[in-house]
């Protein structure tokens, strides 16, 4: 069944959810990944976002710099969630995230999180990045 997100998500955006829903979301994706929860959790850094409610895609994207000095995004796809698993339930009850996207499955410890805190991992379908 189609199910559609929007952020901030609340809790009772979630409920709705069924394993094998296919999940459309409109509003803010941030993409995260080992580096930053690593930041967060074992270093103690603030995330240059504020996560409550909200979506990250456990991707690796290329980025160059133009002539102008601006940025632009070249390609940017998936990376494997369970590299995030030793982060991901400390991460998940202190940014507030509701959504996390990524490719492949995740662990015990991220399912205990999302149960937790009312979070969800959904998995990206492969080939998108080139589409």
């Amino acid at each position: 069944m189609k199910k559609i997100l929007q952020t901030p998500i609340k809790d009772e955006d979630l409920e709705a959810l069924n394993i094998g829903d296919v999940v459309y979301l409109t509003g803010t994706l941030v993409t995260c990944r080992d580096v930053a929860h690593r930041r967060l959790i074992e270093l103690g850094r603030e995330l240059p976002v504020d996560l409550k409610g909200g979506a990250i895609f456990h991707a690796g994207p290329i980025v160059r710099q133009k002539e102008d000095g601006e940025y632009e995004m070249v390609s940017i796809g998936p990376t494997t969630s369970m590299c995030m698993e030793k982060f991901e339930k400390e991460f998940i009850k202190q940014t507030g995230v509701k959504l996390i996207v990524g490719k492949g499955g995740m662990g015990i410890e991220t399912q205990e999180g999302c149960v937790e805190n009312k979070a969800v991992h959904a998995i990206f379908p492969g080939g998108c990045t080139v589409y």
